[in-house]
This record gives structure tokens, C-alpha cells and sequence, in this order.
């Protein structure tokens, strides 16, 4: 599971602000070009602490307390990322100060909090294996077989010759069975090839 898009959050803590940033990242090039644009984007913010973690079975995980105590802000970013369950993740908390300190424990909880209430929020996608189908039938079955390629797939192309030709997506196992059954069998789908892919977590 993955994030799909870049999401913001700011809070209020007894007067200092904190903005939560997240964002996608799939190498740790990209994961600093990100820091680099927040902590441009932020110049007069009081910090910017970051995390991030990405890498296959998140093995590259790095955070930065930007002058906090240490460990009070880069480690609960981190565990908040860690505990997501999301992969490919960079974090960055802009914190302009308020006037009142928040001690270590409250640095703790607003860092990691901040994170943690962000990656719930965010939109996010998780990948798929879809399985690609080629199905040539008779235009008599056009109205048949279309419309239950269109509700239960995704027809990436039809070709009108002497027949159809529907170039399908899906991520049904089942697609064989139900192409048979529809044209009483007299149509087979063409297994092709899977691929990967993303769909939105709603």
C-alpha cells in the first residue's frame, strides 16, 4: 500500500504549529528533492524534521530531528511511517514555534502524531496483478458479452473486423468461466499476459 498523492495537515499545539507533509517517494533521490522543496518552501520555520522509508522491505529508513532534542521528532515520524503499514513514504513536520515549550514527551506525541494523523488521511493505492484477456466473438453477441465486459472489467481496446476483438483488464480469476457461460461456449478468452498495477483504496 502506497500513498497516491502528495497530502498536507496542520495542527495547533498550546500555540505552535505544525505542518504535516507527506509524500511518495521510490528512491532516496527523490525522497531528498522532497525535504530540499519543504524546507525551500518553509525557509522561516523555527524546524523541519523528516523521515522517511522506502526500499524493498523498507530497508532504507533515515530521519532528522533539525535541531529538536534528539529523538524527539525524526524517530516518532519514523515509527509512525513504521506502523502505517505504508511503503515508499517521505514525512517532513515544519514547526513554527509558538512560545511555549512542549517538553520531550510532547515533542514525542506532537511529531509522531502529526505523521500518524496525516498517513491516515491521505488518499492511498495499493497494487494490483491484473490479468489481460483477449475475447474474439460474433457481432450477435455484442450486446451480450460488451455490456458484462464493461461492468465487470476494463476493455482497454475493440477492433470491429469480421468479428470483435475486446483487449481486456482484469483482476478476476474467474474470467475464463464467465465468458463461457455468457456465449454458452461458443467464445473463449485468450489469456495474454499479467501485469501490475495500482487502484485507489477507498
Amino acid at each position: 500500500m502506497r500513498l497516491k498523492e502528495e497530502f498536507r495537515q496542520e495542527t495547533i499545539i498550546n500555540k505552535s504549529r505544525f505542518i504535516a507533509c507527506v509524500n511518495r517517494a521510490t528512491s532516496e533521490e527523490e525522497a531528498r528533492a522532497y525535504i530540499e522543496e519543504i524546507r525551500s518552501e518553509f525557509r522561516d520555520a523555527t524546524h523541519v524534521c523528516t523521515a522517511y522509508m522506502l526500499g524493498p522491505n523498507n530497508m532504507i529508513q533515515r530521519s532528522s530531528d533539525n535541531h529538536e532534542p534528539s529523538g524527539t521528532a525524526g524517530v516518532p515520524m519514523l515509527e509512525s511511517i513504521r506502523k502505517s503499514g505504508l511503503s515508499d513514504v517521505v514525512a517532513c513536520v515544519v514547526r513554527y514555534f509558538g512560545g511555549i515549550k512542549l517538553g520531550a514527551g510532547g515533542l514525542v506525541r506532537a511529531y509522531g502524531g502529526a505523521v500518524a494523523d496525516a498517513l491516515a488521511k491521505a488518499k492511498k493505492t495499493e497494487e494490483v496483478t491484473l490479468h489481460r484477456y483477449s475475447i474474439t466473438y460474433p457481432y450477435s453477441m455484442s450486446g451480450t458479452l460488451e455490456s458484462w465486459l464493461r461492468r465487470y472489467t476494463t476493455i482497454d481496446e475493440l477492433y470491429y473486423d469480421e468479428q470483435v476483438t475486446a483487449s481486456i483488464l482484469t483482476d478476476r480469476s474467474d474470467i475464463e468461466k464467465q465468458i463461457k457461460d455468457l456465449s454458452r461456449g461458443s467464445v473463449k478468452a485468450e489469456f495474454l499476459w499479467d501485469e501490475a498495477s495500482e487502484r485507489d483504496i477507498i
